[in-house]
């Protein structure tokens, strides 16, 4: 049998016209599902392949997607986790035969309306999301697809896979005080994070609080960019302040790097002399020195998972939210112990 190079090779083969094909190659559900069936073995049995830009014309969508992702430091683009987000949306997206494209610069009200009706993807993922995010109060005023990766105050309506950032806090901290450990820091996101009332600095710092409250410890806490200097000095910062200090509980893998090369100048040992617990780690907590003790979740699921649930509102047109809050895992290495006796 020879190649297909059309529609109508396949229409031939199968018997039926070459408006069907197209509806079965475009996954229209106006085809009834014995002749979908027929048509999709025969398209198989030909080894055909779809023209992929006519098919784009034909049915008006583009067949990609697009994050936006707007980092406050370009450098954190080739972080761990940082980018295993970005691979898991990649990998989403690719697995339903979607282009995907990545923005990491600051948007305009402008430039997310011509976005929109520009044609130049078909629905949005977003993260830093805001409790009050004006992109996400744009695009549903422009009923435009969305997902996000974090949510607003109000997701009534609204699709988002999110961390549970209050309940990893939790975790870390009961984790740490079953080791005995009563003077505990929290090393968290940065005070501009706050200000502009990004959702992962909102609830760790409210989770914080709420733990500190439960089990009856000291709420010691800084606020921290995610860079390994910065981290650096707040952790010789804290200890100077608190020199009873036996556990650290910090965000994202560079602060855990800069608060375990300060100890390390320190002279605290660690996990003998101070025990440090990382969260929203990625992978490369194995690469640490000594291995990371983490409580988070896996960047590359939570991404793909982001771009499987908005290419399913796109090929279903369903509109119907889908809601999903991550629980964390604690995966123990070696940086956590038992408080080191007096």
């Amino acid at each position: 049998m020879r190649v297909p190079r059309t529609l109508e090779d396949v229409a031939r083969e199968a018997g039926v016209s070459m408006k069907t094909v197209s509806r079965v190659v475009n996954n229209e559900r106006s085809v009834a599902t014995d002749t979908r069936s027929h048509v999709l073995r025969v398209i198989a049995e030909m080894g055909y392949v779809p023209h992929l830009p006519a098919q784009r014309l034909a049915s008006g969508r583009t067949r990609s997607i697009a994050l936006h992702f707007p980092l406050s430091d370009p450098g954190l683009i080739s972080n761990e986790v940082e980018l295993d987000f970005i691979t898991g949306i990649a990998f989403g997206a690719a697995e339903k035969d979607y282009f995907f494209s990545l923005m990491t610069g600051e948007l305009t009200h402008a430039g997310l309306l011509k976005l929109c009706r520009g044609a130049q993807s078909d629905g949005l993922v977003l993260m830093q999301i805001a409790l009050n995010d004006w992109r996400v109060n744009l695009l549903r005023e422009n009923d435009y697809p969305f997902v996000m990766i974090g949510r607003t105050a109000d997701t009534d309506g609204l699709s988002y896979i999110d961390l549970d950032f209050e309940s990893a806090i939790h975790d870390a901290y009961a984790h740490l005080i079953r080791l005995g450990h009563r003077h505990i820091a929290f090393i968290t996101f940065s005070e501009d994070w706050r200000l502009r009332g990004l959702g992962p600095a909102m609830r760790s710092l409210r989770g914080f609080h709420k733990t500190a409250e439960k089990f009856q410890v000291a709420p010691i806490y800084r606020e921290c960019g995610l860079e390994v200097g910065q981290a650096y000095c707040i952790t010789k910062q804290l200890v100077s302040a608190h020199p009873q200090l036996t556990a650290f509980v910090a965000v994202h893998n560079t602060v855990s790097v800069g608060a375990i090369r300060a100890l390390h100048d320190l002279e605290r040992r660690v996990p003998t002399d101070c025990s440090i617990l990382g969260v929203a780690i990625g992978k490369g907590a194995e690469l640490v020195i000594p291995p990371l003790t983490t409580i988070g979740w896996s960047p590359h699921d939570v991404g793909r998972q982001a771009a499987r649930m908005l290419i399913h509102d796109l090929d279903t047109g369903s509109g119907a939210p889908n809601q999903v809050l991550v629980r964390p895992s604690l995966q123990l290495r070696g940086t956590t112990s038992e408080v080191k006796p007096v």
